[in-house]
């Protein structure tokens, strides 16, 4: 027998529910076999349908962050020194001479 399970909210259901406890279960206990059979192969498809599109979502994210490694600034190329506007950005700009020290 195929059994759908029910998703309790807060608030204990609606006010049919209230009405008619267990109104679903009665209605879906009246239903041919085969609506049953095809309700529940519905969700289990669309289920599974936004599990497959996960998985390849996820394929293009994983093979995107493995290649995002390589844009990273060499140390080859870095350039040693300190333009004047980032040293005042970050407040290590020394006003004075070389040999006067920090």
């Amino acid at each position: 027998m195929l059994n759908r399970t029910r998703l309790l909210r807060a608030g204990g259901g609606g006010m049919l529910d209230k009405m008619v406890p267990g109104y679903k279960d009665k209605i879906w206990a009246r239903l041919p076999q085969g609506i049953k059979e095809q309700q529940v192969r519905s969700a289990n498809s669309a289920f599974e349908n936004h599990i497959k599109q996960h998985k390849t979502w996820q394929g293009y994210l994983l093979a995107f962050k493995d290649m995002e490694k390589n844009f990273a600034p060499s140390a080859k190329f870095r350039k040693p020194a300190v333009d004047w506007r980032r040293q005042m950005e970050r407040g290590t700009m020394h006003y004075g001479r070389w040999y006067e020290g920090p």
